[in-house]
């Protein structure tokens, strides 16, 4: 508590004078306007001194730091990617410089993001270019590079722990810590298996697994009798 009051403190020490001339007079008239106002990319270049002192963090996709501050105008001391194993090289590159210092947050063991819009003729005497284009995300390439890991410890996401068990022994050597469900909810059992043993995909067929089909179908129905309050996702 005591960290967070000194930081607000420390924030309203910098703040710019409201009466101040220059790029606060800017930011008075955009203020004041009703209509007309100048584009957000505009205003950060005539005035992104003054707004940085002010909201001194940015929450931005990459392309909006692409799109909205100009190379040289803005820089940052920290830039922090989230879900970097969704975030492309070349989407991660413009964010990167901006910034003296680079944190990435990811998951290595998500899907990648999907290159499916982005194919084009590639031929073989290429294949060997092209090195930062063959990994997927900017979380593969601090990897690849050896940058300095931690691991997160503790798993809270899931309101039942055999929900993340499986990927906790198959993906994270069990070294995710689980908060045990507490039980409060009767129907909260969390992730549990059937197996219908008869059951057969009609590969070359219909495409379908009809006696699969029809013990979803009679469960839905119990489901409907049993529970008439609550809702059901199929």
């Amino acid at each position: 508590l005591f960290s967070q009051e000194k930081l607000t403190l420390k924030h309203y020490e910098n703040l710019p004078s409201v009466l101040a001339p220059g790029e606060m007079a800017l930011i008075r008239r955009e203020t004041n306007k009703k209509t007309r106002h100048l584009p957000l990319r505009q205003l950060l270049d005539k005035a992104g001194n003054a707004i940085q002192q002010i909201k001194p963090v940015f929450m931005m996709s990459p392309m909006s730091v692409a799109t909205f501050l100009k190379q040289g105008k803005l820089e940052f001391d920290l830039v922090i990617f989230d879900e970097a194993s969704q975030v492309k090289v070349v989407d991660a590159l413009i964010p990167i410089l901006r910034g003296n210092q680079i944190v990435v947050v990811g998951d290595s063991k998500q899907m990648p993001p999907t290159n499916f819009f982005n194919k084009t003729f590639e031929s073989d005497e290429d294949e060997d270019i092209n090195v930062t284009g063959d990994i997927e995300s900017i979380l593969g390439m601090f990897l690849s590079n050896g940058a300095r890991e931690s691991m997160l410890k503790w798993h809270y996401r899931s309101k039942h722990d055999s929900l993340i068990n499986v990927s906790n022994q198959e993906f994270y050597e069990g070294k995710l810590m689980i908060f045990p469900s507490s039980g409060a909810n009767e129907h909260a059992k969390g992730l549990s298996f059937r197996h219908i043993k008869e059951s057969i995909y009609e590969r070359g067929g219909s495409r379908t697994n009809p006696i699969e089909a029809r013990e979803v179908a009679k469960t839905v129905l119990k489901h409907a009798s049993d529970f008439p309050n609550l809702t059901l996702g199929v």
